[in-house]
């Protein structure tokens, strides 16, 4: 599997990196794990064909990771209009919530969406089950309303685990117990703070996390500027097979 990482910046854009969202490709297609908006630029950036994208999995409800999916759509509809099907998937109210953002940035698109063939799944307590993939989410500490989901996604051999925005959740352990990758979020250096994890939590509670790797997402300028941690630090572009 390879994962292209098309953004990993936090909702400030700090370091210059785009907002979060991740391409994990193998044998032909396309799954993108969160949207943000700047990701439709990205993908273009990455000369990557929307039609060969089959999934869109969204971890919660802040603009910097599902907030591109308008802009996708549109593009789907009046750019290179779709033929292929689209699953959309997130936390419950994901079809509501994407139908109401495409109304409020594109006014009168909404009626259009039809020409589409989408097919929204909502998380719940049992993992979906999409041919050869297995996805389970599950509840983590963010803002509360934007109903914060963390993502692992079981795709043929291979196991991809997604922390979203986060502080130390208990779920985190399950979500990436033996994933082969494993981007996790880590806005703080030292401070710990409710909705988002720092880099010395995650040296402390690194034995509860039992996966191969450990790559770091949604970074602070204070973690941005450390030239030596632990972890492995994402950049917009990156490419890691695994």
């Amino acid at each position: 599997m390879k994962l292209t990482v098309l953004g990993c910046g936090d909702a400030f854009g700090n370091g210059g990196r785009n907002n979060s969202a991740f391409l994990l490709s193998q044998s032909g297609e396309h799954i993108l794990v969160d949207c943000g908006a700047s990701t439709l630029i990205r993908l273009k950036h990455e000369s990557v064909v929307l039609e060969e994208i089959s999934t869109i999995l969204i971890s919660h409800f802040h603009g910097d990771h599902y907030g591109g999916i308008p802009f996708f759509l549109i593009s789907s509809l009046f750019e290179n209009p779709r033929q292929r099907p689209l699953t959309i998937i997130g936390p419950p109210s994901i079809e509501a919530k994407v139908s109401e953002l495409l109304e409020a940035l594109y006014t009168g698109t909404l009626e259009k969406l039809g020409q589409l063939e989408i097919t929204f799944i909502e998380y719940g307590k049992e993992p979906i089950k999409l041919g050869d993939k297995k996805i389970v989410a599950l509840p983590v500490e963010h803002s509360p309303p934007s109903l914060p989901h963390g993502i692992r996604l079981e795709w043929k051999d291979k196991v991809f685990a997604f922390s979203g925005d986060t502080s130390w959740s208990n779920n985190l352990v399950p979500l990436c117990d033996q994933a082969d990758l494993f981007v996790c979020e880590c806005n703080f250096l030292h401070e710990q703070a409710f909705g988002h994890l720092c880099y010395d939590e995650l040296v402390e509670r690194r034995d509860q996390l039992a996966c191969e790797n450990i790559w770091l997402s949604h970074m602070g300028n204070e973690v941005l500027s450390q030239d030596s941690l632990v972890f492995n630090k994402l950049s917009d572009g990156m490419k890691i097979e695994f």
